[in-house]
C-alpha cells in the first residue's frame, strides 16, 4: 500500500512539474493561433508619420514581421531573408500581397523605421515593389501588445534589447492568422503557398503538434532547440503510470486468485 501512495506522489509531482515548464515557454517564443483573427481596431504609425488602424491595412494576404529596429541580433537576418523571398516569390506586391514590418519596441520612432525602409528597399532587385507594398510601422505599447498577443509573438525585455523569435506571420485580407514561417531564411514557393492559401482563408499548421512539443526556443542561439528536459521528464512520467498500471492489474489479479 505504501508503494501504491508513493507511486501516486511521484505521477502527481511529474505532472506539476510538467505543467510548470510549459506554462513558462509558452510566454517566450511563438505559440501558433492559427485561424483566429488579429483585433483591426489597432493603430500604428508609419514611417512618414501618418496613423493608420489595422483595418485600412490590411486588406489583402498579409506577411507581418514582428521586429525591432536597433536589434544587435536576429531582427536584420529575418528582413535580409524576407527582401530575398520577396525578390524571388512569384505573386504581384501590392495585388497578391503586401508585408507590414512592426516594431514591438515601443520607443522607436518613425524616423528609425524610414531608415529601415530606405536600406531594405535598397537592396530589393525587383521593380515593382514600392514602399506602399511593404510598409514599416511603429506603435504604442498598448497597441503592441495587444497586436503581438493575438499573433502568438512572446517576447521580453532583457535590458535595451528584447529576448524573442524570428517568424513571419501570414494573415488573411480579413486579418485571419493562416500561417507562420518561422526562421530567418524561406523558400520563395513556402511563402508563394503560404500567400495563396491566405487568400483562401486556409489556416495551415506550420509544424505537427508532437514536433511542436519536442521542440522549444532557446532565446540565447535564437533558434528551436530538441527539449531534452520536457521529453525526458515526459518518459519518465509515461514510465510511472505504466508501472502504476501494472500493479493494480497484478494486485486485481492476486485478489482474484486467492478468492
Amino acid at each position: 500500500m505504501r508503494n501504491i501512495i508513493y507511486i501516486i506522489a511521484l505521477f502527481f509531482s511529474f505532472s506539476l512539474l510538467l505543467a510548470n515548464t510549459d506554462k513558462t515557454e509558452e510566454k517566450l517564443g511563438i505559440e501558433e493561433h492559427l485561424g483566429k483573427t488579429i483585433p483591426l481596431d489597432l493603430s500604428f504609425t508609419n514611417s512618414d508619420g501618418k496613423k493608420y488602424k489595422l483595418s485600412e491595412l490590411i486588406d489583402k494576404p498579409t506577411i507581418i514581421a514582428c521586429v525591432y529596429y536597433e536589434c544587435p541580433g536576429i531582427c536584420s537576418p529575418l528582413l535580409t531573408g524576407l527582401s530575398e523571398v520577396v525578390d524571388k516569390v512569384e505573386l504581384n506586391p501590392g495585388e497578391d500581397f503586401q508585408v507590414l514590418t512592426v516594431s514591438f519596441n515601443h520607443r522607436e520612432s518613425p524616423e528609425l523605421a524610414k531608415k529601415w525602409q530606405k536600406n531594405h528597399f535598397s537592396s530589393l532587385k525587383r521593380k515593382d515593389m514600392s514602399p506602399n507594398d511593404w510598409k514599416f510601422m511603429v506603435g504604442d505599447s498598448v497597441s503592441i501588445r495587444a497586436l503581438t498577443d493575438a499573433l502568438g509573438f512572446y517576447y521580453k525585455e532583457d535590458g535595451k534589447d528584447f529576448i524573442h523569435a524570428a517568424s513571419l506571420i501570414v494573415l488573411s485580407p480579413k486579418g485571419k492568422i493562416t500561417r507562420y514561417l518561422t526562421g530567418t531564411q524561406f523558400l520563395p514557393f513556402d511563402v508563394k503557398m503560404a500567400l495563396i492559401e491566405a487568400s483562401e482563408g486556409k489556416a495551415t499548421p506550420t509544424i505537427n503538434k508532437i514536433l511542436e512539443y519536442c521542440f522549444s526556443y532557446d532565446p540565447e542561439g535564437n533558434k528551436y532547440v530538441f527539449n531534452f528536459n520536457k521529453i525526458a521528464g515526459t518518459i519518465i512520467f509515461a514510465s510511472i503510470g505504466l508501472f502504476f498500471a501494472v500493479l493494480l492489474i497484478k494486485g486485481r489479479k492476486k485478489n482474484k486468485n486467492t478468492k
